[in-house]
């Protein structure tokens, strides 16, 4: 996010990248916990977390596109990319340290 914030200067880049780093953290944080609360109860449960986290991810920058389109007050790609590639920082750190392959 550092990086990024050097790249884009600008107000409308800057809170792009806000909303966008913002949305990926509240997703894959209800993403680990309802994987959290489904891995205790069945195989099944943590399926359907698992999937549900997943369109969670996709409706939340669907919702994001269609929110950025056109708006004088963000960029939409500051918002699209910072979700990305937040989201994927997360995957790699948040839901690997509590899902581990054992």
């Amino acid at each position: 996010m550092l990086a990024a914030g050097r790249v884009w200067t600008s107000g409308p880049e800057r809170k792009g990248l806000v909303i966008g780093t913002a949305a990926a953290w509240a997703a894959s944080s209800a993403s680990v916990a309802w994987l959290l609360w489904a891995r205790g109860r069945s195989m099944k449960a943590f399926w359907w977390a698992f999937g549900g986290g997943m369109g969670l991810r996709f409706g939340l920058v669907f919702v994001l596109a269609v929110w950025g389109y056109g708006r004088k007050t963000v960029t939409l790609e500051s918002l699209l990319l910072s979700y990305v590639f937040a989201l994927l920082a997360l995957l790699l750190t948040l839901e690997m340290r509590h899902f581990k392959i054992r």
